[in-house]
């Protein structure tokens, strides 16, 4: 025994069976270190993302597909690093494949995620969707607009309203689309509007029952614009002579067309109610003859709008001279006449005078017969003799 221990190779195999031991002891106790450092880094854990975006694959050329919610939410689970990642970048999709091969009809199809780590497993809910598939139609409606006129002030008018677009182009299933009723935007204001209305609206697509339809709209909305303006108040016009004319001439002013003497005015609501007439002077400078004139109409300081803004005009000339004599050969015929008849009435007085003094003569001869002949002869002897 005491030569084994003291054979020189016995002690270089112990020590070489120390040395393997404590190698294999350092190397396990730096495993389990690392192992114990990779687990704390990779810990499993689990989170939601949501509100992801469907991702349908069909021909949109051809089919509609409704019943897809708008978005969905995923759960995913594992390490905790490639979990943070993903939902911070959402590198992935949800995708509904091959819609293509099912054709038209209702189908229940599941939803899969693209694009995930393979370390991670997911749950997307809703994990089934029912869809339908129909053929896709697409067809233009123009766009109306909805406004209560009641809603503008009294001294005001709303005009015509105008649209960016006046058309909208709708796409959907053809059953949808062949129940389409109404396509209108409706205009709400305030009460006693006195100024342009300018409003971006979202369209309304309709049925005839006045119900909403499932539709994509391009556009989505428009702007209506809608005119707002004071009331126009027609009056006559008023022409009156302007220039300098000729002495000898008369001028006489009117309009040719009779059923255009008024005019619409367009004006601020003080101004509008005052006026009364529209004045518009007629220069007869240099006009020697009757003529005709195209007039434009002059705006009036505050009027913003007339209408008709040009009317025509007769200018009729005749001469002073011709029309003076005949009011003086008038006047002498007036004259003459009333002298004939003074004259006539004297002569009547004269004759009623005259036949008054026979009455009185002849009555007085009547007397003197009856007083007797004697007196009779005496009388006449008296007046022969005078």
């Amino acid at each position: 025994m005491e030569k084994i221990y003291n054979n020189p190779w016995f002690m270089k195999i112990i020590a070489l069976a120390f040395a393997i031991l404590l190698f294999t002891y350092v190397n396990s106790s730096n495993n389990r270190v690392q192992t114990s450092g990779i687990d704390g880094l990779s810990a499993s854990t689990t989170d939601t993302i949501f509100e992801v975006p469907i991702v349908v694959e069909i021909d949109q050329g051809n089919y509609y597909v409704t019943g897809f919610p708008e978005t969905v939410s995923v759960e995913i689970s594992g390490p905790s690093s490639i979990v943070l990642n993903t939902k911070t970048t959402k590198n992935f999709d949800v995708v509904a494949a091959d819609l293509d091969n099912l054709g038209v009809g209702t189908h229940t199809i599941e939803l899969v995620a693209e694009g995930l780590s393979p370390q991670l497993d997911y749950k997307i809910m809703p994990e089934e969707v029912t869809i339908t598939i129909e053929e896709k139609k697409v067809e233009t409606f123009s766009v109306d607009v909805e406004f209560d006129d009641s809603l503008i002030n009294e001294k005001f008018k709303a005009g015509s309203p105008s649209l960016n677009y006046e058309t909208v182009e709708l796409t959907g299933t053809a059953s949808t689309i062949d129940q389409v009723d109404v396509v209108k935007v409706v205009v709400n204001k305030e009460e006693d509007i006195t100024e342009d209305i300018v409003q971006t609206l979202p369209i309304v697509v309709m049925d005839a029952e006045g119900n909403k339809l499932d539709v994509e709209l391009n556009p989505k909305e428009v702007t209506v614009t809608i005119p707002v303006t004071p009331v126009l108040k027609e009056v006559p016009i008023v022409l009156n002579q302007a220039g300098t004319g000729d002495a000898n001439l008369n001028y006489e002013l009117g309009i040719s067309n009779q059923s255009a003497t008024t005019v619409a005015i367009q004006a601020e609501a003080g101004l509008l109610d005052s006026l009364s007439s529209y004045p518009v002077d007629i220069d007869v400078t240099d006009i020697t003859k009757t003529t005709k004139q195209t007039i434009e109409l002059p705006v009036l300081e505050g009027v913003t709008a007339i209408e008709p803004e040009k009317i025509e005009v007769t200018v009729t000339v005749t001469e002073k001279k011709s029309q003076e004599n005949n009011q003086n050969t008038t006047e002498s015929n007036q004259s003459s006449s009333s002298s004939s008849s003074s004259s006539s009435e004297s002569n009547s007085s004269n004759g009623s005078t005259q036949e008054e003094s026979e009455d009185s003569v002849s009555e007085s001869s009547s007397t003197s017969s009856s007083e007797g002949s004697v007196d009779s002869s005496s009388e006449s002897n008296e007046e022969e003799n005078e």
